[in-house]
C-alpha cells in the first residue's frame, strides 16, 4: 500500500495540517520540535491503532483540545484501488477505527493491512528494559502476517488475566477449586503452546535476515545472533502450570508461560546488553529493524512502509545512499524519513529517478 495523504486534527502538536506524499520516498525537515517524528507516529498508528511511542490516547490530542482524527488515503501498488483509513477519538469516549467509512468491531480485523516498520532512537529500549517490549517486537511482526496467531495471542492474555483474578479470589476469601482452575490451565496451555510454536518456526527464519542486515549496516566482522527462550523448551505448560501451582497461589498470578518469553540479542556469542558497545548496539538495532523489514515483505509479498526518524544519526551517508538507491531497484517500496538538513536531504534524492519529495516543517 502507498499512502498518497494524511490529514491530521488536534494531533500533537498540529492543530490541522493535510500531506500528500510522493510514490517513493519522502523526506521530512526541519527543527527539531517541529513534528516530524509525530508525522511518522500518525503513520504508524493507521496501521497499529496506537503510537508507537507508549502514548495515551489522552496524551496524543493537542493541548486545550479534546479530540483527535488522524485519516490516511492509502492505494495499491498499481494506482487501482484506494482505501481511507480514519482514526479518530475523543475524551471520555471509545477510540473508532474506520476502514472506508466502515467502522471496525475488532482493532485486530484491522492489523496485517497496512505493513509498517519503524526505525527510531527509541528502540534502544529493546536492548536496554525488559522481556516485555521484546516480546511486543516479535509479537507484532508475527501478527502482521498470521491472523490465527494474533488471536491466539488475544485469547491467551484473556485468560491469563482471568486465571490471576481467580488466584486472587482463592487467597482474598481463603478457598480453592481445582476444577475450575484447570479449565483455565487447559486453555492457557492450548494457547500457550500454539504461540510458543510459532515464536520458534520465526525466529529461526527471522536470524538469517538478522546476521545479513548486520554484515551490511556495521562494516565489522562480529557475529550476531538471536534467541528465542521459553519456559516450554524445557517442560510442557501444561506440566508447569501443575508444578508451579503452590507457587501461583502464594504470589496470586501465573509465574509460569509465554507471557515470560524472552528475546536474546548475541554478539560473538555473548548478550550484546551487556558486551557490546553502543556502536555495536546500534548497529544491531538497524539490523534488527531492517530484518523486521525484509520478513514481513517475503511473508506479506509485497513492501511494508518503511518509516526511518533521525536516519542520519544511525547510518553513515554512504549506507543512507545505498538504501535510497534500493527504492530504484524495488528492494523498498515507500520510504519515509526525517533528518534536521534539508541540504543534505536534496544532495541524496537529486540521483534518484523514481517519485520523491522533500516536506519542510
Amino acid at each position: 500500500m502507498i499512502l498518497k495523504e494524511l490529514h491530521l486534527y488536534n494531533f500533537k502538536n498540529f492543530s490541522e495540517k493535510t500531506f500528500h506524499f510522493a510514490q517513493a520516498l519522502n523526506a521530512l525537515t526541519g527543527n527539531n520540535g517541529v513534528g516530524k517524528t509525530n508525522v511518522l507516529d500518525a503513520i504508524n498508528m493507521l496501521a497499529f491503532g496506537k503510537s508507537y511511542f507508549h502514548l495515551t490516547l489522552n496524551q496524543i490530542i493537542r493541548h486545550g483540545q479534546q479530540e483527535f482524527s488522524i485519516k490516511g488515503i492509502f492505494r495499491d501498488t498499481e494506482n487501482r484501488n484506494t482505501e481511507i483509513v480514519l482514526l479518530q477519538y475523543r475524551k471520555g469516549e471509545k477510540k473508532i477505527l474506520k476502514r472506508n467509512d466502515k467502522p471496525y468491531e475488532r482493532l485486530t480485523d484491522h492489523i496485517g493491512r497496512i505493513p509498517v516498520v519503524m526505525i527510531s532512537p527509541y528502540d534502544r529500549d529493546l536492548i536496554s528494559e525488559s522481556g516485555e517490549i521484546r516480546r511486543k517486537f516479535l509479537d507484532k511482526i508475527i501478527a502482521q502476517f498470521d491472523k490465527e496467531y494474533l488471536a491466539d495471542l488475544t485469547a491467551y492474555n484473556k485468560i491469563l488475566s482471568q486465571r490471576n483474578r481467580l488466584l486472587k479470589y482463592f487467597a482474598f476469601n481463603n478457598t480453592f477449586d481445582a476444577e475450575t482452575l484447570e479449565v483455565y490451565n487447559e486453555k492457557l496451555s492450548r494457547y500457550g503452546t500454539r504461540i510458543f510454536s510459532k515464536r520458534q518456526i520465526f525466529i529461526d527464519k527471522f536470524r538469517p535476515y538478522l546476521q545479513e542486515k548486520y554484515a551490511w549496516v556495521s562494516h565489522r566482522a562480529e557475529e550476531v545472533d538471536i534467541t528465542y527462550r521459553s519456559e516450554l523448551q524445557d517442560k510442557p505448560l501444561s506440566e508447569l502450570l501443575d508444578e508451579n501451582l503452590e507457587r501461583d497461589r502464594l504470589l496470586q498470578h501465573t509465574t509460569k508461560g509465554i507471557h515470560r518469553d524472552d528475546l536474546i540479542f548475541l554478539i560473538n556469542g555473548y548478550p550484546i546488553r551487556k558486551f557490546g558497545s553502543q556502536g555495536q548496539q546500534k548497529s544491531y538495532l538497524i539490523a534488527l529493524k531492517l530484518a523486521e523489514y525484509e520478513s514481513l515483505r517475503a511473508r506479506k509479498k509485497s513492501a511494508p512502509i518503511l518509516l526511518f526518524d533521525d536516519i542520519f544519526d544511525k547510518l553513515d551517508p554512504t549506507r543512507v545512499k545505498q538504501i535510497v538507491k534500493w527504492v530504484e531497484t524495488g528492494t523498498f517500496g515507500q520510504i519515509f524519513l526525517t533528518d534536521t538538513h534539508p541540504e543534505r536531504l536534496q544532495q541524496l534524492l537529486k540521483d534518484i529517478n523514481k517519485q520523491t519529495g522533500i516536506i519542510h516543517l
